[in-house]
This record gives C-alpha cells, sequence and structure tokens, in this order.
C-alpha cells in the first residue's frame, strides 16, 4: 500500500533571478495547507496587489480554507493597496520600521533582503529545514505580537494623525531639530520656562519665532503665549525684543519647576535649568494626548494667574513706589474703606472669615453700597471662609444678588477682612472679636496699601480659593455621573477579564488540523477544549471590532433582496445539527408561511442576529433543563400593517420576526438595557445583543425583548421593513 506522506528532502537554498524567486513564491503559497504567515516591508503590498502571480496565489490559499496572517508597515503611499490587501488575507496588522521579508508555512521558509515599489523579489533565502523552518515561525510570533490591526494605522492616516509616541532626546542637533519642528508645524504655542527659556529662543531660534509672530499677525496663527519669570530690567529688555512682534507674555513667582512647551501637536518638557541661552542636553518629545491635555490645563491655571508683561515691567520701575498707611480709629478705618469702594472701576473682591463677618458688613451697610456698585457694571465678590450658618447665607444671597458669594468647602486660617479693589490697592483689616457683629466692636488695626505687587499677591490667593470653591461644585455635581461611569467601566473590565482569562489564543485552523490526525480520545477532548477557547476568543474579538466599526462609523450593509422563509430554515438546519453532534435535544418549531417575506438587507448580518438569539435561548433552555430533554424554540413570522413611509404616497408593510423559548428567561434588572454595550449577564460578553440592536436599526428596523407571560421563557421580536420592490 502507498503511503500519502511524500519523505521530505531536508535543504536549504538562495534562487537569484525575478522568475526563479516567483516560481518559488507560488510553489510556497501552493503547498501551504492551513496557514501562511508572512511579514514584508511597505513596498509589498504594491507587488502582492498588482502582480497576478501572487495576488491569484493570495486567493487561491484562502479559498483552500488556509489563513493567511500578513504584517506589513502602512503609509500614506501604499494606503490604497493595504485596503484591498485586507481583503485578501485572513489578518493584516501594521508594523513601524519593518523591513525585508519573512514567509513560513507548516513546512517552508523563506526571506528576502528587500522590495522595491510594484517590482518583483530578485532574491530568495529557502530552507524546508525543521529547525530554520521553526525559528522562522518564532520570528514572525514575535513581530506579531508587537503589530496592530492595520485598520488603525489606515484611520490614522486618512485622519492625519500620528502614532503617539513618547522618547526622550539627547542628541544636540535633535533636539535643536525638534524644537524647530515643534515651532514650525504649530497652529499655536504655549511655553511655560524661566527667564532662560526665552534667552534660548533668542539664541538660537530667533528667525523661527519672528516668522510665526508675523504670519499671527497676518491672521495665518493662532499666536504664542509664554509664562515666565521676570525679575530685573535686563529681562524686561529681552521680553520686550519679542513683545514687540506680538508675542503674549505673563509674569509669575509661582511658575512650575518643569520647562515645557505645547503646540496643537506636540508636548516638550525639560528639567534642566536654563542659564545663559545654553542649549538643553535632554528633552522629552510626546504627542500623547495625556500630555498635551494636562500640561494644557497646568498651562491655563498658571496664565490665568499670572502678571501682564505691562504691570509686571511698571511694577519693577516702581519697585520702591507704593503707599502704606496704618489706621488704628475703627471710624476712619470705616470712612477709608468705602472711600476705596467708591474709586473702584472694574472689581472689588473680599475675603471674610466668616458669615459674621459678612453680618458685619451688613449692620453697617456696607453691604448695600456693595451691592449698588455692583448693579451700576461693577464685578463684586464676596469669600466666606466659615460658612457654618448656611442657610442664613441663603437668604443674604437672595437679598444681595448683585453680589457673588463663595464659601470654599475647607477651613483656611484666615483672622483678617481683606478687600482688593481694582488689583492695585489692598485693604488688610484685623478682626479683634469676630462673634460681635457690629464693625466698631470687632475691627483692630487696618493697613491700606496702594501697590500692584501686594495687590496681586492677595488677588492669587483670592483666585485660587475662589476657583476652588467652584471646583467643588462642580465636583459635586457630577459625582454622580462618575460613580456610575466607573461602576459601567469596572463591569466591562470585568467582562473583558472572565473572557480572556481561559482562553490561550490558540490557533484554531492548526488545531483542527492536528485534531483529524490524532485517534487518542483523551488528546482529542484536549483540543476540542483549546478548539472552543479560540472560538470564544474569537467570536469576542469580533464582537469588539463590530462595536469598533459602529461607533466609528465604518459598519455597512451589503442589500440584496432576499427571503426570510430560506433564511430561516437555512439557520435552524445549521442549529439542528450542532445540537445533534453535542447530543442536545432541543424542539424547533417554525410555522412556515406559504407566502414569501422578502426583506432588502444584508444576508450574513442578519443571519448574524437571528443566529445570536438563537444561540442565547439555547443557553437559556441549557441552564434550565441541566441537559434533561424538554427545551423548545419557536420561530414564526406576522405580517402586520402597512406604516406611513417618507414618501405619504405610498405604504410600506413590515414584518415581525418572533423568537419563543421556554428556558429559564430574562432578568427583569436587565430588560431596561437589554441591548445596550457591556449589559452583564450569567454568560457572554455584555456586546452580542447591542451589536445585534444597531444591525436591525441598521436595516430600518427595531428589536425588543420580554419574558412569557406564562412566566416561562423569554420572546425576542424583530421589525422589519418589506421590500417595495419584489412584483407578487
Amino acid at each position: 500500500m502507498k503511503s500519502d506522506n511524500v519523505t521530505r528532502i531536508p535543504k536549504s537554498e538562495i534562487l537569484y533571478g525575478s522568475e526563479n524567486a516567483m516560481r518559488r513564491g507560488i510553489s510556497f503559497m501552493k503547498t501551504t495547507k492551513t496557514r501562511m504567515d508572512i511579514a514584508f516591508d511597505k513596498n509589498a503590498p504594491s507587488i502582492v496587489v498588482q502582480i497576478p502571480g501572487y495576488r491569484d496565489g493570495y486567493k487561491d490559499v484562502i479559498k483552500r480554507g488556509a489563513k493567511i496572517r500578513c504584517i506589513t508597515e502602512v503609509t500614506y503611499e501604499n494606503t490604497r493597496f493595504c485596503k484591498e490587501l485586507l481583503n485578501m488575507v485572513t489578518e493584516l496588522r501594521h508594523l513601524n520600521g519593518l523591513s525585508g521579508r519573512i514567509a513560513v508555512n507548516e513546512s517552508e521558509y523563506m526571506t528576502t533582503t528587500g522590495l522595491q515599489t510594484a517590482k518583483p523579489i530578485t532574491e530568495i533565502i529557502y530552507s524546508n529545514v525543521d529547525e530554520v523552518v521553526a525559528q522562522g515561525r518564532d520570528t514572525f510570533e514575535s513581530l506579531w505580537s508587537n503589530a496592530f490591526p492595520a485598520i488603525q494605522r489606515i484611520r490614522e492616516i486618512e485622519k492625519g494623525t500620528e502614532p503617539i509616541f513618547t522618547k526622550i532626546l539627547q542628541d544636540d542637533k535633535e533636539i535643536r531639530d525638534t524644537i524647530f519642528r515643534i515651532i514650525r508645524k504649530s497652529k499655536f504655542l504655549l511655553l511655560c520656562t524661566s527667564i532662560g527659556g526665552i534667552q534660548i529662543s533668542h539664541e538660537h531660534f530667533l528667525d523661527i519665532n519672528i516668522k510665526i509672530l508675523r504670519a499671527y499677525n497676518a491672521g495665518k496663527h493662532d499666536g504664542i503665549k509664554w509664562v515666565t519669570s521676570i525679575n530685573d530690567k535686563s529681562d524686561v529688555d529681552l521680553v520686550n525684543l519679542f513683545s514687540k512682534y506680538g508675542m503674549k507674555i505673563k509674569h509669575t513667582l509661582d511658575r512650575p519647576s518643569i520647562n515645557f512647551v505645547i503646540s496643537d501637536k506636540y508636548f516638550a518638557s525639560t528639567t534642566e535649568k536654563m542659564i545663559n541661552g545654553e542649549m538643553i542636553s535632554n528633552l522629552l518629545f510626546s504627542n500623547d494626548p495625556v500630555y498635551l491635555e494636562h500640561f494644557s490645563t497646568i498651562f491655563n491655571n498658571t496664565w490665568k494667574n499670572s502678571m501682564n508683561l505691562r504691570d509686571r515691567t511698571k511694577e519693577i520701575k516702581d519697585a520702591n513706589l507704593f503707599k502704606t498707611q496704618v489706621i488704628s480709629d475703627p471710624q476712619i478705618s470705616f470712612k477709608m474703606t468705602n472711600q476705596f469702594y467708591a474709586s473702584a472701576k472694574k472689581e472689588i473682591l473680599i475675603i471674610l472669615t466668616s458669615v459674621n463677618s459678612l453680618l458685619q458688613l451688613i449692620n453697617s451697610g456696607s453691604l448695600e453700597k456693595l451691592n449698588e456698585l455692583g448693579s451700576r457694571g461693577l464685578s463684586v465678590k464676596v469669600l466666606i471662609i466659615q460658612s457654618h450658618k448656611i442657610d442664613h447665607l441663603k437668604e443674604i444671597k437672595f437679598e444681595y444678588p448683585q453680589i457673588e458669594f463663595r464659601t470654599p468647602q475647607f477651613h483656611f486660617p484666615v483672622k483678617n477682612r481683606i478687600t482688593i479693589v481694582d488689583r492695585t490697592k489692598t485693604i488688610i483689616q484685623k478682626i479683634k472679636d469676630d462673634s460681635k457683629t457690629k464693625i466698631p466692636q470687632t475691627e483692630g488695626i487696618t493697613t491700606y496699601i496702594e501697590g500692584e505687587l501686594t495687590a496681586w499677591s492677595h488677588t492669587a490667593i483670592f483666585d485660587t480659593l475662589w476657583k476652588q470653591s467652584e471646583t467643588v461644585d462642580k465636583l459635586r455635581r457630577i459625582n454622580k455621573h462618575l460613580q456610575s461611569h466607573e461602576k459601567m467601566q469596572k463591569e466591562y473590565i470585568d467582562i473583558i477579564a472572565h473572557e480572556l482569562r481561559s482562553p490561550i489564543q490558540p490557533i484554531i485552523g492548526l488545531t483542527e488540523y492536528v485534531k483529524e490526525k490524532l485517534k487518542d480520545k483523551k488528546q482529542i477532548e484536549l483540543l476540542d477544549s483549546v478548539i472552543a477557547s479560540g472560538q470564544k476568543l474569537n467570536m469576542l474579538t469580533e464582537s469588539i471590532l463590530d462595536v469598533s466599526r459602529i461607533e466609528d462609523h465604518l459598519f455597512s450593509l451589503k442589500e440584496e433582496n432576499l427571503d426570510l422563509n430560506e433564511l430561516l430554515q437555512s439557520i435552524i438546519r445549521v442549529f439542528k445539527k450542532i445540537l445533534k453532534r453535542n447530543e442536545k435535544v432541543i424542539k424547533f418549531t417554525f410555522f412556515d408561511s406559504k407566502s414569501p417575506f422578502v426583506v432588502l438587507g444584508d444576508r450574513n448580518r442578519l443571519e448574524q442576529v437571528i443566529s445570536n438569539l438563537i444561540h442565547n435561548s439555547i443557553k437559556s433552555i441549557t441552564r434550565k433543563y441541566q441537559g434533561i430533554d424538554g427545551g423548545e424554540i419557536l420561530i414564526k413570522m406576522e405580517r402586520k400593517k402597512p406604516v406611513l413611509s417618507i414618501n405619504p404616497t405610498k405604504r410600506q408593510e413590515i414584518v415581525h420576526i418572533i423568537i419563543e423559548d421556554n428556558g429559564d428567561g430574562i432578568e427583569p434588572a436587565l430588560l431596561p438595557k437589554l441591548f445596550t454595550k457591556f449589559t452583564k449577564s450569567s454568560d457572554g460578553n455584555g456586546l452580542g445583543l447591542y451589536i445585534s440592536r444597531k444591525i436591525i436599526e441598521a436595516h430600518g428596523g427595531k428589536i425588543w425583548a420580554a419574558n412569557m407571560r406564562s412566566g416561562n421563557g423569554a420572546k425576542i421580536s424583530i421589525s422589519l421593513p418589506l421590500s417595495t420592490q419584489v412584483a407578487n
């Protein structure tokens, strides 16, 4: 008797010339039985797609039922070919910087050194030696684990986005080129550095900054904002070199320790001290949105609380010119305070120690005066540090509507009443006895200071406390929403962790191939378990990809006129075979209609929905009967009355597909959210019914569920519009 196995002679060889290379490549594809793994550089997609020998070979491999896993580098130039390649292979992944080519199947390995766009290979290294093939397979698996789906990279290219990266630069030229690139490609620039950062910009990047500022003045750029610490006249002279071109510069003493720059695309930072314009030697460079968002928030907060350049320049010039007056008489102090109120042009900011301090202003008539100033357009804000009499405070807010009141949600050790007028004048009033409610009995020494630096310091405290109280209010409002979101997120993670814990990503096709060669029952049972796990993981992956397509609006239907009678009968036949093979007894009852129910839809997608619903019914019955006979699934269709279409002269009939079972039913708590994402059930990934709803809605239909009135099982209903293009 002749053996089916052909003796394979181990050999390794180098083939030269495009004809020999192509001949070997085609032979390689023909010998592929269950899988072909191939990795090639960015030039190869054009070759595979455009040269018939390779294109037809790929199609033949897939047609024979084998799988092709492919890795390449997706670029702007080869995107068109990669899209075609997606339809020619089982799965396509992207890997940055991939070079050369390797291919490996069950028994052969090939590699080449490089490819040119749309030109065939001219040199191939080939081997069928087991050790070489195994090494090639390990190499491919390593590349595969580091690659990600090509469709993701294609979307990034089409949307004009870069892959997310973060890297540390230490080469002087690379750092210089990167900073230049950030400036040149920016739509806006936000910088927060020491004065040394501006010195570096003046020494090394003056021309490109001036070019950007001219573009800003021409309306072609959103400008440059820079927060720094301006300490003396020489610093003022330096920043004025940039401000005269339109750069917006502010001063702060409370600058973050890290120096950073943000554009619309990039973030860069360094912790190095910038001294005398010397170039830095290390730079963190990233386009990660987490960095961009986090440091944008830091910059905006710092910018808001910083002093503008004009005021800082004046402050440095008049550093020793400010007026201070100390008043010990409460009556004189009261009059001067009212004079300061009257002199206000823009705003009055007041920090009070308690609600009693607020009552003191009411009893003295000061709050009424402030309310009147507010009605004239002045901004009057009152911050009350300790507000234990909260009910009383609500009444006061109602009586003085022109004044904004806020209360921090923590105790802050303030023993003085502080008033800032137009951010240039400061009144500090010492409180002797805060339990009293009349000013003469409570006030001690009052200090009046006219000077922007002092006012700015107290304003910074006020703004911080005011903003913090606003933030607390916002956090309280969204706290409930966040709790709900966190719960949903945790449920999702739990589901994914549960589904991915057992499966070990088996290669299903190869496992099935090995199983067919075995006769040992125990080994077959083990492989059956591996196959089942792989199929489960594959279903989860497909579900997640479907959700991604739906949410990215990449979901499309291949519509055709199809008869639901034929479709349902076909699905039922498949399930009957599966149940028989698994030795499960479930009775199917299908009420076949004599007239066709024709809909315009995607056959595969509708089959996916109905199969999913029947599969759920089978699981429900299995849980209830535990292998005992008695399970039933009833499927029927009903023609419903016509409903108005968009065109009022036409009416379109609809069909209801009803699937009933006598399983353990649906938990009442799950019914309202049954068709939403990540609805947790006793089994399943929480995505199937959500995807089913989206598919049915895409067909212009609806899907809903209910438990049977008898309390025995569940009922799922689908409505679909019948096709209007089919003749009687």
